[in-house]
């Protein structure tokens, strides 16, 4: 039986392709299939072991798959691609590395060295990305004969799979929520998030009058940008009365109390490849306020509730309007009919059909 070699450069808790690569082992083995994770960096080992890729080259073999995340400059990219295996590669986007914090010199290389790699992925037997959004910033990259290969052939699929994986996490228990009308952010706590911009919402929010508390999940819990946050929440707190509340390395549990105690859920991000808590909102049946980026506005469709990017009034007033008076039942209409279309696209299918094409070839 052949092997599904499943890598990803950095294979971590709390991390968006790291969680995708392992689901995909636990999909795979279910199918049948033998399946093994490789990774430079890794913190996890169940349900299945995460081994060093200098172990890989001697592992593999001719007729196994190969199965490559890439989100950043991967070292490995190269050897990987002259091996003569059958290969998939899963595009996940880089940020850009003008959005990176200037004083996080070796991100901003790899950014910068990831978004060069794009031609390389042409190489592979089947691509696949998270969102169309995505795929045109692959596509950018390639040359004519990479485009007449791979355009129309691409395989657009949502980075998880199981998008009502929430239906088995039991909610923890919070305390009673106030009558405030919670707004709640999940996601990375970076400039190029917008969290800064979102914690000032909240401040136009509460001079329109309107009770409402924030709730911030992500991390890093410390560094400059994250120590700025904490310094306007406490001061619309203070001005304001607005409750701001940061959530870092919190369980599915908690996070799941979250989401079922906020009144709605917001983005205000200047890039994303996908963007998994946007999903989350419509699993959870949560409307969502988010700025104009592709690949949000790809997730959400029709249930996507826009606010503009450089005018915080604005964008409280929108909000405001929509809680107060918003047709909430229409939306929740669809809300629901969205999450269904991704429940299907997020089934698993896609990713076990690249690989038993691979497999068959």
């Amino acid at each position: 039986m052949s092997t599904v070699h499943i890598h990803a450069r950095d294979i971590v808790l709390n991390d968006a392709v790291g969680s995708f690569a392992r689901q995909i082992a636990i999909l795979a083995e279910k199918a049948g299939r033998s399946v093994r994770l490789w990774a430079e960096h890794t913190d996890v080992q169940e349900p299945h072991i995460v081994e060093t890729r200098s172990a890989f080259w001697t592992a593999v073999q001719p007729q196994d798959i190969i199965f490559f995340n890439h989100s950043i400059f991967d070292p490995a990219l190269d050897d990987i691609i002259a091996l003569s295996n059958t290969k998939i590669a899963y595009f996940h986007n880089v940020t850009p590395p003008e959005l990176i914090d200037r004083a996080d010199e070796r991100t901003i290389e790899n950014c910068r060295l990831g978004l060069e790699q794009r031609p390389l992925l042409a190489k592979f037997d089947v691509i696949m990305a998270n969102s169309e959004a995505t795929a045109n910033c692959l596509f950018e990259a390639f040359d004519a004969d990479a485009l007449a290969r791979h355009k129309d052939r691409i395989v657009i699929c949502p980075p998880l799979i199981g998008a009502d994986r929430w239906n088995v996490v039991q909610a923890e228990d919070l305390p009673a929520a106030s009558e405030r009308r919670h707004i709640l952010y999940v996601g990375r706590i970076v400039a190029h998030k917008g969290v800064l911009d979102i914690v000032e919402i909240a401040g136009e929010l509460a001079a329109l009058k309107m009770p409402i508390a924030l709730d911030i999940v992500g991390g890093p819990a410390t560094g400059p940008y994250v120590d700025l946050i904490k310094e306007h929440a406490k001061a619309i707190e203070e001005t304001h009365g607005v409750p701001v509340t940061l959530h870092h390395g919190i369980s599915d549990r908690q996070l799941k109390a979250l989401y079922e105690m906020t009144t709605a859920c917001i983005a205000h991000s200047s890039h994303e490849g996908f963007c998994v808590p946007a999903l989350d909102a419509l699993a959870f049946d949560k409307p969502m306020f988010v700025t104009p980026v592709p690949a949000i506005l790809e997730v959400l469709g029709s249930a996507a509730l826009l606010i503009p990017e450089d005018d915080k009034a604005a964008a409280a007033a929108a909000i405001a309007a929509f809680l107060i008076d918003g047709d909430h039942a229409g939306h929740a209409s669809l809300r629901k009919k969205r999450f269904e279309e991704l429940r299907t696209e997020a089934d698993g299918r896609l990713v076990l059909t690249a690989i038993d094409g691979l497999g068959a070839a």
